[in-house]
């Protein structure tokens, strides 16, 4: 299997060190391990204390499945492998599907959920979110016309990266119930779950809600991204085994270190979930602010979760030439929608860190010169 380059990620690679603003990111401010140590409580101190770096922990093991089990409804520990985020994503597509496969992926979405099942060989059908004056529309009805016997897997990504799209539970139950009428699975990429605007819209885990459904999950965006720490839960029998034998041939065996972090994280959650939320309710109102001010050159939908949003650009420009020459000439890092395998002249910004505020200044300035010029 060969895959073409992740243009996200190589952009980020490559411009990182050398840009002032990375307004373009996914990821919410990153928490220092002195801050986290500073919130553990005794029994996860003596864990991170009593390490050993030769061997895996077993019991830590066992604690941090049990509970990261109890966020689901029907998802026990041992429905649950331990991945780091992008390794769960190949160990699943490339374990439920083969060559040939009918696939259908909603678009946008991030580019190793429709670049695995490519290079994989499958046939791709893209489900493309609609934008609204109210926020990202999912058209159900096109996925009743288009799915057929053949469609081997949907893949989800909710909340949404880039759009911040989030749908309602009796939607995720209608997508389950057309599944399973014709026999296939489903794979929702859930990362960003548990940030959710109005916390009366949070939705389910996919793997709750079906029984040949699997979710992957991680602490990435949390500001936890350095642990690498990551699950996918399924409640099919046979598919965990296949997850775990193709494991043995990735990272093996987790990391005792992310697992030990990831518990005190868990036992703290609800703290650092608020910090985000207070970062990101601001974040969001300037956005929202500044972008629907400026109707002349930008359109805004609104997003319903996490903390990425895709703007539109006035169709007078590209939004490639506009993100590369903000990455240019403005040391501003932005995201073209065509890195999501999408023409749709937008952009991907993240108003998830502190600095948010500082980026859109600089993002205002240089669209005016932009604009002139």
């Amino acid at each position: 299997m060969k895959l073409n380059a992740n243009q996200v990620e190589r952009l980020f690679a490559e411009r990182r060190e050398d840009l002032d603003y990375m307004l373009a990111t996914s990821m919410c401010d990153g928490f220092d391990i002195k801050d986290l140590l500073g919130m553990a409580d005794d029994e996860c101190l003596e864990v991170w204390k009593s390490l050993k770096l030769g061997e895996m922990n077993y019991a830590v093991s066992k604690k941090l499945r049990e509970t990261i089990a109890r966020r689901y409804r029907k998802i026990k520990p041992e429905n649950l492998v331990e991945v780091s985020p992008e390794e769960g994503v190949l160990i699943a597509l490339n374990t439920m599907l083969d060559p040939g496969d009918e696939v259908i992926v909603m678009e946008p979405v991030m580019p190793q959920l429709r670049e695995i099942p490519r290079a994989i060989g499958c046939k791709i059908i893209p489900w493309r979110l609609d934008p609204t004056e109210w926020g990202w529309k999912l058209d159900i009805d096109f996925l009743e016309n288009t799915i057929s016997s053949n469609t081997k897997l949907i893949v989800l990504n909710f909340p949404n990266n880039p759009t911040g799209c989030l749908p309602s539970e009796g939607q995720l139950q209608h997508i389950a119930q057309i599944a399973d009428g014709v026999g296939c699975r489903i794979f929702c990429e859930e990362s960003l779950r548990g940030v959710e605007h109005d916390p009366a819209g949070m939705i389910p885990q996919m793997a709750d809600i079906y029984d040949r459904a699997v979710s992957l999950s991680s602490l990435r965006r949390n500001g936890f991204a350095a642990l690498g720490l990551g699950w996918l839960a399924t409640r099919d029998a046979a598919l965990l085994l296949d997850f775990h034998a193709y494991k043995d041939f990735t990272s093996h065996c987790p990391n005792p270190m992310s697992e030990a972090l990831g518990l005190m994280f868990f036992r703290n959650i609800q703290s650092i979930t608020l910090r985000n939320k207070k970062i990101i309710d601001h974040n969001l109102k300037l956005a929202e602010g500044y972008f629907k001010n400026c109707p002349g050159l930008f359109e805004w939908t609104p997003p319903d979760a996490g903390w990425t949003a895709f703007p539109k650009l006035d169709a007078r420009y590209d939004s490639y030439d506009f993100c590369m020459s903000a990455v240019e000439d403005a040391k501003l890092m932005l995201v073209p929608d065509r890195f999501y395998s999408v023409n749709m002249n937008r952009f991907r910004i993240g108003y998830g860190r502190r600095d948010f505020g500082a980026s859109l200044v600089k993002l205002s300035d240089f669209a005016d010169r932009y604009a002139r010029h």
